[in-house]
């Protein structure tokens, strides 16, 4: 069953009317009887300076009990998500992190022209079969993931101001834990931007659960991305296949309307622009 609702709310300025359509459904994977529960929005935004934003959560329900055994799922929300990023992009470059030796530390990455460097270092984690502690790649058979215990996960600086960012995340489990903050091209003011996971809900055991993650803002180009953990800075999770693109590599959309995919938790997704003095 499908449950449309239709929410219209008027932001800040004339022109900043969001209309916000809400389907949910729930998928089941028969050949395993795994249940996967699955949430997807379409926004609609007209404004001035609205950025796009693209989110697809795949909820995953195969763990028992308190343990980490989830087994992988499919992820069409997510997919959907990434692949209506990539309509708006030509000629970009992804890392998958398949090139880079298991168990090192990276600390630097090639976009082609551009070169982004991690901070801290992440780890390459090989996972070929099954789940690490709910984590798993996307695409092959590694992943990075990344430290617990700070609320700053880590930071990429990039070597050339960019406009478009997107990343798969595997096991997130704390609804709206995670976030990111976009330090603009001026070096001063800042853009958070929340990634609205409603994994985790009413304390439920999602680990394994699959989201992306896209930002395009062609009036804010960005030098730096923070990942920020918002709640519980224990929560592990892992990445994969990092997008970006500059000016030359974003289609121009039609002025009417700009689509994005985002999840049930869109409600949250006004981003705060910060100006440091």
């Amino acid at each position: 069953m499908t449950l449309v609702k239709l929410i219209d709310f008027l932001g800040r300025g004339k022109n900043n009317l969001l209309k916000i359509a809400i389907a949910k459904h729930c998928c089941k994977q028969i050949a395993s009887s795994v249940f996967a529960i699955s949430t997807l929005t379409i926004v609609s935004v007209q404004a001035a300076y609205a950025a796009q934003i693209f989110f697809g959560e795949d909820i995953n329900t195969t763990a028992t009990g308190n343990n980490e055994n989830a087994v992988r799922i499919p992820h069409p929300n997510a997919d959907i998500a990434r692949n209506a990023f990539f309509s708006n992009l030509q000629g970009v470059k992804t890392e998958t992190f398949e090139t880079f030796a298991p168990n090192s530390i990276i600390t630097t990455l090639n976009f082609g022209t551009d070169t982004a460097f991690l901070s801290p270092g992440l780890p390459v984690v090989n996972i070929p079969t099954g789940t690490l502690n709910g984590t798993f790649p996307i695409s092959g058979n590694q992943t990075v993931g990344t430290n617990t215990g700070t609320s700053t996960v880590f930071r990429i600086d990039f070597s050339s101001p960019q406009k478009a960012f997107g990343f798969y995340v595997t096991d997130v489990e704390i609804p709206n834990n995670l976030s990111l903050r976009f330090l603009l091209s001026d070096g001063l003011s800042t853009i958070d931007r929340p990634v609205p996971t409603q994994a985790g809900t009413g304390g439920a055991n999602n680990t394994g659960s699959v989201t992306y993650f896209g930002v395009i803002d062609t009036n804010n180009p960005f030098i730096s991305v923070s990942f920020i953990r918002n709640l519980n800075t224990d929560d592990g999770l892992a990445l994969d296949d990092f997008t970006i693109a500059s000016t030359s590599q974003i289609n121009v959309p039609e002025p009417s309307s700009i689509l994005g995919i985002v999840s049930l938790g869109v409600l949250g997704i006004g981003a705060a622009l910060k100006r440091k003095l």
